[in-house]
């Protein structure tokens, strides 16, 4: 691992946060082009993954630096900026609801604007899945197959272990969700339901996220001790995926990709 990208003196660049930077763009570029492809207004569509984005990044941060200030005090601070467990679920959450009241004042129709954007959510995932790698967070569960990783930097996140080989599961994540990423793409320039996109983001996403968490040593945080916040929050996408497949649009509403294209 390697939580530094590089460090000048006292300046020091975490990878994590260059991952989750890296991410931000390519998903960016890439709504971009699923926006034209599905005929959206792409000035408007570009100003809503901004805010989304801001306010998912910002708004989980702030949440996690407060979570983890009684345990960490000053250090969580950097923690916030160095990847932790915990965040992702907030993220989505204050993501999505930002988006969703954006995007109704901006006059964009829902869910062929959220049909535009679930590849790039899978895309950025993927690639901040090997930000999680190199920050140690995310980690899995003691295992002796052979493609185990081991953490050795003290420079880890905190409660990380050292030494232990560990399932990969950052990386069985990172390549779920390019895979993910490779089939929502498919199914964009395939004839569809607005909305039939989302819904598998949902589901398919949701369904790995639920049973990654089985994997994972860095449980978070949980409900009673009967289930974790990441899987309550994996078992509604999957509910809400399902449910937008059981109530598609009538077929007149179909959309079929590359003719929207221009």
């Amino acid at each position: 691992m390697h939580p530094h990208l590089f460090q000048f003196g006292r300046l020091i660049l975490p990878t994590y946060g260059f991952l989750v930077a890296l991410g931000t763009i390519l998903s960016l570029l890439l709504c971009l082009r699923t926006a034209r492809l599905l005929s959206l207004d792409t000035d408007k569509v570009w100003s809503l993954a901004l805010v989304a984005i801001v306010t998912g990044l910002v708004g989980s941060r702030i949440l996690l630096i407060l979570l983890n200030w009684p345990r960490f005090g000053v250090r969580a601070l950097s923690m916030s900026l160095s990847g932790s467990r915990g965040p992702g679920p907030a993220a989505i959450a204050i993501a999505v609801a930002t988006a969703v009241v954006y995007a109704l004042h901006l006059g964009l129709p829902i869910r062929r604007t959220a049909d535009a954007i679930a590849p790039s959510l899978a895309l950025g995932s993927s690639v901040v899945s090997i930000g999680c790698l190199e920050a140690g967070c995310d980690y899995g569960t003691p295992t002796h197959l052979p493609w185990a990783v081991v953490f050795t930097s003290p420079a880890a996140m905190p409660g990380t272990p050292l030494g232990v080989p560990l399932h990969p599961t950052q990386i069985y994540a990172s390549l779920v969700e390019f895979a993910l990423f490779v089939l929502l793409l498919w199914l964009l320039h395939r004839p569809h339901h607005d909305g039939e996109i989302l819904g598998a983001w949902l589901f398919l996403g949701g369904l790995s996220s639920f049973l990654l968490t089985l994997l994972r040593g860095d449980v978070g945080w949980s409900l009673s001790g009967l289930i974790t916040v990441t899987q309550l929050v994996a078992a509604a996408m999957v509910l809400a995926g399902g449910l937008l497949w059981l109530h598609r649009p009538q077929p007149t509403q179909v959309s079929h990709g590359a003719p929207y294209g221009g």
